[in-house]
C-alpha cells in the first residue's frame, strides 16, 4: 500500500487510468498490462522516503503520458521494469534525470518526430538494446536496457538517423504524409506487430521480459534474427524482401 503523504501524487497518476483503458501484456499470465496506479503500488511497497517516492510517482505520470501522446498506437504496455528501474535510478535528482531522459527519447523517435515510429515495443523489450550489447559484449554486457550508458547511445543514433533523412538515404529517408517510419523486412502494422511479438514470447525470444520487475534481460541470443525468421514463418515478410 502507498503511504499517505504520497496520496496527492497517487492521484495524478490514478487520473490516467480512464484516459489509457485497458492495454494488453505479453506476458501470457496476465489478462492485461497493469494500470499505472497498479504498478506504481507494487513498487512503493513498503517505501517510507516522501521526497524520493513522490519523485517516482511524477516520473512514472510523465513516461506514461508521453508514451501515450507519442506512440498512441503502442500494442504492449508492460512498463513494470521499466519502472523498476526508475525506482532504482537513486534519490529524486537521479529520478528526475531518468525521467527526463526517457521522455525525450520518447519524443525524439514517436510520432511527433521527424522519425515516426509508431511502436515503443523495441525499447521496452530490448531487441535495440540486446543488438547493442551484441556489438561489443565484453564492454557493454553488464549494461542494462535502461542505463545511461545505453540511453546515450540512442540519443547518439538518433542524431545519426535524422543526418540520414536529411540525406534522402535509401533506407532512412522523409517520409509522406502521415506514414510511420518502417525499415525492417516485416510488416507491422497493428495485427502483424501483436501476432509477431505474441509469438516470440511463447517461444521465449523477447530479450527483455518487460512485464517483470527483474526484466530477466538476455543479449545472447540473435533476436533480431529470430524475430525475421518468425516474421517469415507467418508471413509477415514485406513484398519487397528477398
Amino acid at each position: 500500500m502507498v503511504k499517505p503523504h504520497l496520496q496527492d501524487a497517487l492521484e495524478e497518476l490514478e487520473g490516467l487510468g480512464p484516459r489509457l483503458g485497458e492495454r494488453a501484456s505479453l506476458d501470457p499470465s496476465r489478462a492485461r498490462a497493469p494500470l499505472p496506479v497498479e504498478l506504481a503500488a507494487r513498487v512503493l511497497a513498503g517505501n517510507t522516503h516522501e521526497a524520493r517516492g513522490r519523485a517516482f510517482l511524477r516520473g512514472l505520470r510523465d513516461v506514461v503520458l508521453v508514451l501515450s501522446e507519442d506512440f498512441p498506437d503502442n500494442i504492449f504496455w508492460d512498463l513494470d521494469y521499466l519502472a523498476s528501474q526508475l525506482w532504482r535510478a537513486g534519490g529524486p535528482r537521479e529520478i528526475e534525470d531518468f525521467t527526463h531522459r526517457v521522455v525525450g527519447l520518447f519524443r525524439g523517435f514517436g510520432n511527433k518526430s521527424e522519425l515516426r515510429f509508431r511502436y515503443a515495443h523495441d525499447f521496452l523489450f530490448g531487441f535495440d538494446w540486446a543488438r547493442w550489447v551484441a556489438r561489443e559484449p565484453r564492454e557493454r554486457a553488464d549494461i542494462g536496457p535502461f542505463d545511461p550508458p545505453f540511453f546515450d547511445y540512442l540519443e547518439s543514433r538518433r542524431e545519426e538517423l535524422l543526418g540520414l533523412i536529411a540525406e534522402n538515404d535509401a533506407k532512412y529517408h522523409p517520409l509522406e504524409g502521415e506514414a510511420f517510419r518502417n525499415p525492417f523486412v516485416f510488416m507491422r502494422e497493428p495485427h502483424e506487430e501483436a501476432l509477431l511479438h505474441q509469438t516470440l514470447a511463447r517461444e521465449d525470444f523477447i530479450p527483455v521480459k518487460a512485464w517483470r520487475l527483474d526484466g530477466e534481460r538476455r543479449w545472447e541470443l540473435p533476436f533480431s534474427d529470430l524475430r525475421t525468421e518468425a516474421a517469415r514463418r507467418l508471413g509477415l515478410l514485406r513484398e519487397a524482401s528477398p
